[in-house]
C-alpha cells in the first residue's frame, strides 16, 4: 500500500512512505508477533544489516549511547557511518552519512497498533541528494525497490523474532 509520494522532477528531495501489516486476521495459518517481538525483529535487522543487504560486506556497532547508535558499513571500499535512533518498542529511525552524498536523509521506522494486537510497521523516507533532472519513473522505481526492502526486512524481522522466541 503506498501512502505518499512526493513527487517533483525538479526537486532533489523525496518523501515516500508506506505501512506493511504484520498480524493478519485473514491469514489464519500465519504466527502473529506480539509488539516485543517485531521490534526484537527490527533492531536486530539494525544491528546486523548485512542480514538484509548481501552487498555489505562488514558492519559495526562504533558506539552507542542514550538510545543511539553510530554504525559503520563497508561495502568494497566504500565505508558509510549512519546514527540509529532507536526508540524501544516503539521504533527506529536511521541517518545518513553525515558526509556522504544522501546527508540528511533518513529512513524512520515505526510499529503502529491502531488495535490490540493489530501490528503495522510505517517505514518513512526522506531522501536528500537526489539528481534535480529525474523522472517519475526513476522515482517510482526507487520507491518500489524500498518496498521491496522493507518487505524483506519485515520478514527477517519475523524469522528473527520466531527463533529466539523458542
Amino acid at each position: 500500500m503506498r501512502l505518499s509520494v512526493m513527487y517533483d522532477r525538479q526537486a532533489t528531495h523525496l518523501h515516500h512512505e508506506h505501512l506493511v501489516r504484520i498480524n493478519d486476521p485473514a491469514n489464519a495459518v500465519g504466527v502473529w508477533l506480539t509488539r516485543q517481538q517485531l521490534w526484537e525483529g527490527l533492531r536486530y535487522t539494525v544491528l546486523v544489516p548485512q542480514s538484509l543487504d548481501a552487498s555489505i560486506d562488514a558492519a559495526s556497532v562504533t558506539a552507542a549511547a542514550d538510545g543511539t547508535l553510530q554504525r559503520c558499513i563497508r561495502r568494497g571500499a566504500a565505508t558509510a557511518i549512519d546514527a540509529v535512533e532507536l526508540r524501544e518498542r516503539d521504533g527506529l529511525t536511521i541517518r545518513a552519512d553525515a558526509t556522504g552524498a544522501f546527508a540528511g536523509s533518513s529512513l524512520t521506522i515505526r510499529i503502529e497498533e491502531p488495535a490490540p494486537e493489530m501490528l503495522f510497521v510505517r517505514f518513512t523516507y526522506e531522501l536528500f541528494g537526489l539528481e534535480a533532472e529525474r523522472t517519475e519513473a526513476e522515482d517510482r522505481a526507487r520507491c518500489d525497490a524500498y518496498r521491496a526492502s522493507d518487505i524483506e526486512r519485515v520478514r527477517v524481522a519475523r524469522r528473527y523474532s520466531l527463533v529466539i522466541k523458542n
